[in-house]
């Protein structure tokens, strides 16, 4: 699941054009008329500055909570202390509804001018297909956000017109940070066991630790799988391990000839098979929900916790420094960093919006070098080329941005399996949860999850 919730462009160097130049900058592109088809520009050329003779108010619609959700709050504020005359009202709404609702949301006559949108197609698909968000690539090109960004972050952010295939064609996005899964470890119990995590190089010495520690009367991974999207996370972070990582992302996009029948994702599948036979996963997982299994861990019990950075904070919180984050190891000691992660769920302009060049002038500061200190405050990775942000010594934020460096330098994103279709989620969750209970073969699970990915690709 993308909670939340980057491919291959020559990173370049970072140049933050922001909003409050003093000079408009246009462009020869042309933005849509609102309420128009957002794949042929009808309108004048955009332009990059905001108007300071009249008063506009914008809505914001999203489903950050917590540390992130304060975070959008704080820029809200420092855009308004920048443009006085422009008023941002934010609507928030719990992620569990969010995305069951933002068609209508965005259908309706008072839509948004902009929204949080998740990549892929339960969210930003079937907003393209109905035309309610616009493309941003003039945008993009007028304030560089390509040069932000490290290789192939934004292709995840497009679709193509058919609203069918997505990776590449328009943008119609920009996410404010990075998310990451990874793996959580208690600090004194790696010690009690005599491991140091830096010694853990490959699969087979992370192996051999579940196993000592499972001999020393310990949990290996905590786990709570009652929702039935955490667990798929295992599987994800070790197909990037095992499996070709172009093979992995094309079948996310949904790539012609894609598929999950490979050498690599067996032995994935295999390998967290005998993970849960062995007893080195939390027996209890299908029936304990996702927060209590971290609250397990953050109580001591499991050495291991596989799941994502959006929970650092509260780890970094009230575990005080006796949790770490590393990420799981590639299956040959020495192989680039790979991992299951992404650029943050897009924020996108609605095709109705009255006025589009402000909206994605605030878009454009969320995504801003000025603004990646208070986001990385709030607990989002830091996306942008050249940051320089800094984690606390011995903090899982530290563990956590040092994974999220690694892995976009070696261009190692292996993406979220349930963006592959609209029902991918429901049924490879379903899957793995069925593998943990041990009602589902490895073999069993790629099939049933492959038919899903037919099936959609073949319409």
């Amino acid at each position: 699941m993308t909670k939340v919730l980057v491919r291959r462009t020559v990173a370049r160097t970072a140049r933050a054009a922001l909003c409050t130049a003093a000079v408009a900058l246009v462009t020869a592109a042309c933005s849509p008329t609102p309420g128009s088809d957002n794949s042929t520009a009808t309108a004048g050329p955009i332009s990059t500055a905001v108007p300071s003779d009249e008063k506009i108010t914008l809505t914001l619609t999203d489903y950050e909570a917590g540390g992130t959700g304060d975070a959008i709050v704080t820029l809200i504020k420092n855009f308004q202390a920048l443009h006085p005359n422009v008023t941002i009202e934010r609507q928030y709404t719990a992620f569990a509804d969010y995305g069951k609702n933002i068609k209508l949301v965005m259908s309706s006559d008072k839509a948004p001018d902009i929204a949080q949108v998740g990549q892929a197609h339960v969210m930003m698909g079937p907003l393209v297909k109905g035309k309610l968000i616009r493309p941003l690539d003039d945008y993009a090109a007028a304030y560089g956000w390509s040069d932000r960004f490290g290789p192939g972050l934004l292709d995840q952010l497009r679709f193509e017109d058919d609203a069918r295939s997505f990776g590449s064609g328009k943008l119609y996005g920009a996410s404010v940070a990075g998310n990451l899964v990874g793996v959580y470890y208690n600090r004194a119990k790696l010690k009690a066991l005599g491991v140091e995590p830096e010694a853990i190089a490959d699969l087979t010495a992370f192996t051999d630790t579940l196993a000592k520690a499972k001999a020393a009367g310990e949990l290996p991974i905590q786990l709570g799988n009652l929702e039935a999207w955490p667990a798929n996370h295992l599987l994800s972070d070790l197909i990037a391990q095992y499996d070709d990582l172009d093979a992995v992302r094309n079948w996310v996009y949904g790539k012609p000839g894609a598929s999950l029948d490979r050498p690599g994702v067996k032995q994935a599948a295999a390998t967290l098979q005998s993970w849960v036979s062995n007893g080195y996963v939390a027996p209890s997982a299908n029936g304990t929900a996702y927060d209590d299994g971290v609250s397990k861990f953050i109580k001591g019990e499991g050495v291991f916790m596989v799941t994502g950075n959006w929970i650092q904070a509260r780890i970094d919180q009230e575990m005080k420094g006796a949790a770490g984050f590393m990420l799981l190891p590639p299956a040959k000691a020495g192989a680039p960093a790979r991992a299951t992660g992404a650029l943050t769920s897009p924020f996108a302009v609605s095709s109705k919006s009255k006025h589009p060049d402000v909206a994605a002038a605030f878009i454009n500061y969320m995504i801003s070098q000025e603004a990646s200190p208070t986001l990385f405050k709030g607990g989002y990775l830091p996306a942008l080329n050249g940051e320089s942000s800094t984690a606390g010594a011995g903090t899982a934020q530290e563990g956590t941005l040092e994974g999220w460096r690694k892995v976009t330098q070696a261009d190692g994103m292996a993406l979220y399996m349930d963006w592959a279709t609209p029902s991918m989620g429901d049924t490879l969750f379903s899957e793995v949860q069925k593998l943990l209970g041990g009602k589902q073969s490895a073999d069993g699970l790629i099939k049933t999850v492959q038919d899903d990915w037919n099936t959609f690709t073949a319409k």
